[in-house]
């Protein structure tokens, strides 16, 4: 009797024993690693696990120390391809009242997830294919389901181990060349590495999906010249992502990076023409740091990248830039432009000096076009969002920097020339008192001073001369009788 119940409770438990699998169900890697033990075993909710595989890097999702990993066959779009699977897994707390419609439901999106979170990480540019297999198993014959175990497989063009190689001798002796240039210099140099003809395109369109290949073959599509960027890129410090679309309606993937806080697209491959060989002829800056205008005249950026592609509003400027404005003076080891005007705004500012690279500031806040730009504005030549060189701007007679030439400028100068001790005023004070422009304040520059802010005020209160009312002879004479 005890045999009986027991056979039928193994019958119970064998029949809700089961494992879904979506995409590829039958490559050989995913089954021979289905078979071993997991590495390791994480617990989470399904939000949690999405927010892993939307928030890692690369190098965490495909981390060796808690991947099961194997080099096998796997079906690729219906071809059989060697390829690096690696292979992750969870228990999802949160599904356990799951039917089996959706756990198969719950596989599919999980592979979703992973496959659009990664299209932003270096892993897009060598995985080739994404598979995710759920395990159920019921406890006993009443259907209480006591464990949803998800198994992830990424298979993959390249090793880890292969890679982190390839970063630490290849990469970082590029790195550590470029380190000591400007920004502007490290990716004009980067692009004519890249297509000096140390790699060449492959026309045959064959896609190994490892940067790795494309050092050690020499030849590459543009996953592998995506990827070896994200890499340079990474070595070098830069915040980068991976963004794909289409050229001409073949799909692609290029470079997002960001430099001094700005957005830029990036695509080094589309910068060198090649010939029917795939040498590129020619090392062009057409996709060298450009706004998403730039590139959309050529690129369309897939949907699910058109939001984060937005943010990429300018086009790097190289060259071309002022790098410093006419008439400026040094003093005390800072310069200072100097006008005589008695007032001027920010717009004056901008049009006799040129906008497109001129930021006028006070007090840290950006000075719109109508405000006035007082002594102590500070005026930038701002270029890729860095400040080139900057002057303290110097109104002469505007001591107190308010933009405008009052009582309060006369009574600060007073107290300058009756002062004992003049060391406590700085060199704005002294320039912008300086009212014969000879270097030293005195009597004279205070009258000067006086005579500026009078003529100024006296010409807002002059009332214009209202024109006199004709008069015929005769009433001239009446008017000249009364008198």
């Amino acid at each position: 009797m005890k045999i009986r119940r027991l056979t039928a409770l193994i019958l119970v438990i064998a029949s809700v024993l089961f494992t879904l699998s979506v995409y590829a169900a039958e490559s050989p890697a995913y089954n021979d690693l289905s078979k071993q033990e997991p590495v390791t075993q994480r617990y989470v909710t399904l939000a949690e696990l999405e927010d892993f595989y939307t928030s890692s890097s690369s190098d965490a999702i495909l981390d060796p120390a808690e991947n099961n990993y194997l080099y096998g066959e796997v079906s690729v779009s219906g071809v059989a391809e060697l390829c690096h699977v690696y292979m992750r897994t969870f228990v999802i707390t949160d599904v356990a009242d799951a039917s089996v419609p959706g756990l198969e439901a719950l596989a599919k999106r999980i592979v979703s997830c992973v496959k659009n979170s990664s299209a932003t990480k270096y892993i897009k540019c060598i995985a080739k294919t994404y598979n995710a297999r759920i395990s159920r198993v019921v406890s006993d014959g009443s259907g209480t389901q006591n464990a949803v175990t998800v198994k992830i497989f990424i298979a993959c063009g390249e090793k880890t181990e292969d890679r982190q190689q390839l970063i630490n001798g290849y990469i970082r002796d590029i790195a550590n060349e470029l380190s000591p240039l400007s920004d502007g210099e490290r990716f004009i140099r980067l692009n004519e590495l890249m297509l000096d003809g140390r790699f060449r395109y492959d026309m045959t369109y064959k896609h190994r999906c490892s940067a790795v290949a494309l050092v050690n073959e020499g030849i590459g599509v543009c996953e592998e010249y995506a990827g070896f960027t994200s890499l340079m890129l990474d070595a070098l410090g830069y915040e980068n992502s991976l963004i794909t679309g289409e050229v001409g309606g073949i799909p692609h993937i290029w470079n997002l990076v960001k430099v001094k806080d700005r957005l830029y697209h990036l695509d080094i491959l589309h910068n060198g023409p090649v010939d029917a060989s795939g040498k590129h002829t020619q090392v062009l800056r057409s996709y060298l740091l450009v706004s998403e205008e730039t590139v959309s005249k050529t690129h369309t950026v897939a949907e699910q990248h058109r939001e984060k592609s937005k943010e990429a509003i300018y086009d790097y400027v190289f060259d071309g830039y002022p790098t410093s404005l006419e008439g400026a003076v040094r003093a005390g080891g800072k310069s200072y432009i100097i006008t005589d005007a008695r007032s001027v705004s920010a717009a004056e500012l901008t049009e006799q000096y040129g906008a497109e690279f001129l930021r006028i500031s006070k007090n840290g806040r950006t000075l719109e076009n109508e405000d006035r730009a007082g002594s102590g504005a500070l005026i930038e030549i701002v270029v890729n969002g860095e400040a080139v060189v900057s002057y303290s701007l110097c109104l002469k007679g505007d001591i107190d920097g308010d933009g405008d030439i009052t009582d309060v400028d006369e009574e600060l100068l007073s107290e300058y020339l009756l002062a004992e001790d003049t060391g406590r005023y700085g060199d704005l004070f002294v320039l912008s008192s300086d009212m014969d422009g000879n270097g030293a304040l005195s009597i004279k520059d205070l009258v000067l001073l006086y005579d500026k802010a009078t003529s100024a005020s006296d010409g807002q209160d002059e009332q214009p001369d209202q024109p006199a009312e004709e008069t015929t002879d005769e009433e001239t004479s009446e008017t000249e009788a009364a008198v």
